[in-house]
């Protein structure tokens, strides 16, 4: 998929590095909760993994029935909209949600949409008005977390520690303190006061003595 913003001129398609943050942050999150839901009902490996298309189904539909928004189009300011700029219909958000499993596809393609958008004839706009939610990084964390517990509550329960999983271990937790250095460093700049550009200009232009 490959946005040029020559096609469709009179929406703001959002471009290839926001859909890539969506799809990242929207599968994990889905995921994690559909794995949770196919744990806690769990009766086949079939029944399971449907549970888990399901879950996901109700993920993407929910979100953008009720805000027009998924949490990872709050991280990239984005929005699900018609061709005339308002709010899909429920046929096409059916449509969309569906088509999204096969959408992987539009990874090779040179439309500026992905599959499932062209199949629902909705957009993905980007809007700097939208108010943003920083997920991503919160997001890493708990994914860094959530798996370096698995492995130590796995290792600690076993007799015999191999050399892979010491090594598995040891990236995690370098993985786990990175992303929490990373993300207080984050927060401390997004929280420090900034000045107006006005006040920036006076304090780079001094006079003369």
């Amino acid at each position: 998929m490959k946005i040029t913003n020559q096609k469709y001129k009179n929406l703001n398609l959002a471009n290839e590095e926001s859909r890539g943050e969506n799809l990242i942050i929207d599968f994990i999150i889905s995921s994690f909760f559909g794995l949770l839901v196919a744990y806690l009902t769990f009766e086949s490996y079939k029944v399971a993994f449907l549970m888990y298309l399901f879950v996901r189904f109700l993920y993407y539909f929910g979100f953008e029935l009720a805000l027009g928004r998924t949490p990872g189009k709050y991280q990239t300011q984005t929005k699900v909209v018609t061709s005339s700029g308002n709010p899909p219909t429920i046929i096409q958000l059916l449509i969309r949600t569906l088509s999204r499993f096969i959408s992987i596809l539009s990874g090779v393609s040179d439309d500026e949409r992905a599959i499932h958008d062209s199949f629902s004839n909705t957009y993905v706009i980007k809007d700097i008005e939208l108010r943003k939610i920083e997920i991503k990084q919160p997001l890493i964390l708990v994914f860094n977390q959530t798996i370096l517990g698995f492995l130590i509550f796995y290792i600690v329960n076993e007799n015999k520690i191999e050399t892979l999983e010491m090594v598995a271990l040891a990236f995690l937790c370098i993985a786990f303190i990175s992303g929490l250095i990373f993300g207080i460093k984050k927060i401390t700049a997004s929280t420090s006061p900034k000045l107006p550009s006005a006040a920036l200009k006076e304090q780079s232009v001094k006079p003369l003595d």
